[in-house]
């Protein structure tokens, strides 16, 4: 008889409360003393763009580590927003404040993670401090707007095309209108070019002509050098675009924070929406949270 090791699994969809929709990752529960290769050959098999495994932690409340079916990452936001929804579910962790706060070891340091309880829904938020954020390089837009399609028309001028970073890099491209947005066909070996030439892992596209009046901008996310061509529902990015709308004055801030609504999805049929607090002006950042919700679609047991 083989032995095994016997594992839950969630799945969740984040960034949304409707199954089927947003950007899904798996979770992987007690994983601790699993190898990195196990981890690797759980992903390919999960193949979801990531797969969360939680394990305890000496230095923080939990580690997290992140693998994608090609290898393993240092962090991402969205199957951290997975991993805190299926520990409150499964009663592993208690939400007793209206905020409550976890210190998360990551491959790239502790990070603080807040629980925001919403009594009245039981679907509570999950809210991510990022880095403050860093404008690093600003491109040629002819460049860009060639590789995705479009006509120089379609940038939002004079707005520049830069890269922001609250941890992870993207290149921000401002679209004048929904339509530019729709418009986008890309030359994928371009933008895989441009990438490996630039100092940015993905190109954020973004308009403020939004779908729905509660939103403040609407983005699709290309990040074809790391093999996704294009991201349902993305947390990293949405720091970045937020940091940057409040940076060049495309939003007038609020104190203490500015709160900004990002939807994402819909030309993939996984429509959703990411939350962004911004500290801060166009004088200076504070500090950047991103925050999400997450809906359970699937549970199992995984053999190991």
């Amino acid at each position: 008889m083989n032995r095994h090791r016997e594992l839950q699994v969630v799945q969740v969809d984040v960034f949304t409360d409707v199954r089927y929709e947003g950007n899904p990752a798996a979770v992987v529960l007690g994983a601790d003393r699993m190898s990195a290769e196990t981890m690797t050959k759980i992903a390919r098999e999960m193949n979801v763009r990531e797969t969360v495994f939680v394990s305890k932690s000496r230095v923080g409340d939990f580690r997290l580590r992140y693998m994608t079916p090609k290898g393993e990452i240092e962090f991402s936001g969205h199957p951290t927003i997975a991993a805190f929804h299926v520990l409150v579910e499964e009663g592993l962790v208690e939400v007793v404040h209206e905020v409550t706060l976890f210190n998360l070891e990551t491959d790239s340091g502790l990070l603080p993670v807040e629980i925001v309880k919403n009594v009245a829904t039981g679907v509570h938020e999950v809210q991510i401090t990022h880095k403050q954020p860093e404008f690093l390089a600003s491109y040629d837009p002819k460049d860009y707007a060639a590789a995705l399609g479009l006509s120089l028309a379609d940038i939002m001028s004079p707005n520049p095309v830069e890269t922001v970073s609250t941890g992870t890099p993207y290149l921000m491209i401002p679209l004048s209108t929904q339509k530019s947005l729709d418009s986008i066909s890309p030359d994928w070996q371009s933008l895989v070019e441009l990438c490996e030439s630039g100092d940015f892992v993905g190109l954020c596209a973004f308009t403020r002509d939004v779908r729905e009046p509660t939103s403040d901008a609407q983005a699709r996310v290309f990040i074809p050098a790391l093999g996704v061509p294009e991201d349902p529902v993305s947390g990293a990015p949405a720091g970045c675009l937020g940091s940057y709308m409040i940076r060049h004055g495309l939003m007038a801030p609020t104190y203490p924070v500015t709160s900004i609504v990002i939807e994402q999805g819909h030309y993939m049929d996984r429509p959703g929406k990411v939350f962004v607090e911004v500290k801060g002006d166009t004088e200076g950042i504070e500090q950047v949270k991103v925050s999400g919700v997450g809906v359970t679609v699937m549970k199992g047991t995984l053999y190991v």
